[in-house]
């Protein structure tokens, strides 16, 4: 049935004129997959990347040396861009995908002690070579740093590495795997992240900040940057320690206790004065000012602290809907647990083996209230155990003014800033804490489109100099998105680009005469408009086969 479909009634499934086996006038030797490649090879090219690093890293030709270091870094970072790999699968990649024809670099010069030295000089000239990058990439793509967005994320790793003075157990989301940190400072309004410094994996965000910064600021050559960040940057300490060195910040601060008296003052009414709706139309953030005096006790105060002033701070208090639903129901559960405690203790427990010793009785009431449920002890009259008649008995009462003061803080939480200018209102200053997605967006696409990790490197050197590696090819990722967003659409995205250009191939043949012949095929209309419109049609990338020989 299904032949008579194709061969009855006149139906032809094919045009006329088709042949199934048509005359064979020339023959494939080699086909490569471009794919991604064609796209980010005259991005890298604009970036400059192989000429910016052989400028700072010296030849070793007495070496033997054939490939530069910027030829293996600009290769590197474009793995990275196409199908991340552990160095050891490199050259095999290289060699399936046309790198020696879009970069000039024969695959088997890519082996791992090639590599792995390239990483090595990567690591001496690790800042060097990121600040004269990042001012490269400032004039090329007419960035105008002038507000930074800091944050960290970690980099695990499996394996002991025992001896490694880099690689520690830290305090990311697996605490249970040796990590380091990368510190990331990302131009504001364009999303591009502009400096990383690679750190140990026990410091706690808190002890990097300053350092971070003032490199930063230090290497761009502005003084006047503003520097927004999270509440790593926000603790008190840090506070100090930027006002001190006149770097300019907005964060929020983790130090709640140096900010109740100003959120006590703060009534719905004053709250009610600058509004920013949710989707539905109801509050989703409310926003008033104080000023608070910022410092720490002497006791608290450590040696770098010695001689560093206080100073008046401008403080945001933010409430915020969801955060205040979250504290509603934690905190209402957390009085529900507590209480249920409370009476199994004094009607269940009390009085009987060991809960007749009373230390022992008051140290399981104080334990209801470790951890999160500490700030509850008032809330309950700080319950106490006391002897009366040679009975001991449990003391304890729901105190609802407390209670209901504690719950006039639900969902506020303090923004600290040492930026004065006038041209800064409250509106304004709350506006720039809401654009951490500039910040999280790279850190995202670190971990999901880069992938950094996992890592099978042993050398310390090394590993510093993949992270280096990986933060150019982060950048350019991000750089991709800011012009694609420009030029194309505000929805366009890198991995969208990358797709797009996945079906490019690379061919070498030869005719029936023997005329040798190299095309790049699946190259359509749409792939050339899209790289104009990024603008990075410059150099070989202007030419209509731009990687032939």
């Amino acid at each position: 049935m299904g032949r008579n479909k194709y061969r009855g009634g006149g139906y032809r499934p094919f045009k006329p004129g088709f042949n199934p086996k048509p005359q064979k006038v020339f023959r494939f030797k080699v086909e490569k997959i471009l794919g991604s490649l064609y796209l980010t090879r005259p991005l890298l090219e604009r970036m400059n990347i192989k000429a910016i690093i052989d400028s700072i890293v010296p030849e070793r030709k007495e070496n033997g040396q054939i490939v530069t270091t910027g030829q293996v870094a600009e290769v590197l970072v474009a793995n990275r861009l196409h199908h991340p790999l552990p160095l050891k699968d490199i050259e095999d990649w290289a060699e399936l995908c046309g790198i020696e024809n879009l970069y000039g670099v024969m695959p088997g010069n890519l082996n791992d002690d090639r590599l792995g030295r390239a990483l090595e000089d990567l690591d001496q000239y690790f800042e060097e070579i990121e600040t004269t990058l990042a001012l490269h990439v400032i004039k090329e793509f007419g960035l105008n740093p002038e507000e930074i967005l800091w944050d960290t994320t970690s980099i695990y790793f499996e394996g002991d590495y025992d001896s490694s003075e880099l690689l520690r157990f830290g305090y990311g989301e697996r605490p249970d795997l040796k990590q380091v940190k990368l510190a990331l400072n990302v131009e504001k309004e364009s999303g591009i992240p502009l400096r990383a410094d690679l750190l140990n994996g026990n410091l706690n965000d808190v002890s990097i900040v300053v350092e971070n910064l003032k490199k930063l600021r230090a290497a761009l050559k502005k003084e006047d940057l503003l520097f927004t960040g999270d509440k790593a940057m926000g603790a008190i300490p840090n506070c100090l320690k930027l006002h001190d060195q006149r770097i300019r910040f907005i964060a929020p601060s983790p130090a709640a206790s140096l900010f109740e008296q100003a959120f006590d003052s703060v009534d719905g009414k004053e709250l009610n004065r600058l509004v920013f709706p949710d989707k539905d139309g109801t509050p989703k953030f409310k926003v008033t000012e104080r000023g608070v005096f910022i410092d720490l006790p002497d006791q608290q105060k450590k040696a770098e602290l010695k001689g560093v002033k206080p100073f008046w701070a401008r403080c945001l208090m933010i409430w915020s809907k969801s955060k205040a639903k979250l504290e509603k129901e934690k905190r209402d559960k957390y009085i529900r647990d507590v209480k249920e405690r409370l009476e199994d203790i004094a009607w269940n427990k009390l009085n009987k083996r060991r809960y007749k010793d009373k230390a022992y009785a008051q140290k399981q009431v104080d334990n209801c209230f470790k951890g999160p449920k500490h700030y509850l002890r008032p809330v309950f009259e700080h319950p106490t155990v006391e002897e009366k008649d040679g009975r001991l008995e449990l003391v304890y009462a729901l105190n609802e003014t407390r209670r209901t003061q504690i719950e006039k803080r639900d969902g506020l939480y303090p923004v600290v800033t040492n930026v004065y200018d006038p041209e800064y209102t409250t509106e304004e200053l709350f506006v720039r804490t809401r654009r951490k997605y500039s910040v999280e967006q790279p850190m995202r696409h670190l971990k999901s489109k880069i992938k950094i990790r996992p890592v099978f490197l042993h050398i310390e050197e090394r590993i510093r100099g993949l992270a280096l590696v990986t933060f150019i090819a982060l950048m350019a990722y991000c750089i991709l998105e800011h012009l694609a967003k420009e030029n194309i659409s505000p929805k366009a995205t890198t991995q969208q680009l990358l797709k797009e250009f996945a079906g490019i191939v690379f061919s070498e043949g030869e005719m029936l005469d023997g005329t040798s012949f190299q095309t790049v095929g699946n190259v359509k209309e749409r792939h050339i408009q899209l790289i104009n419109k990024l603008g990075i049609a410059v150099g070989r990338a202007s030419c209509t086969n731009p990687f032939l020989k």
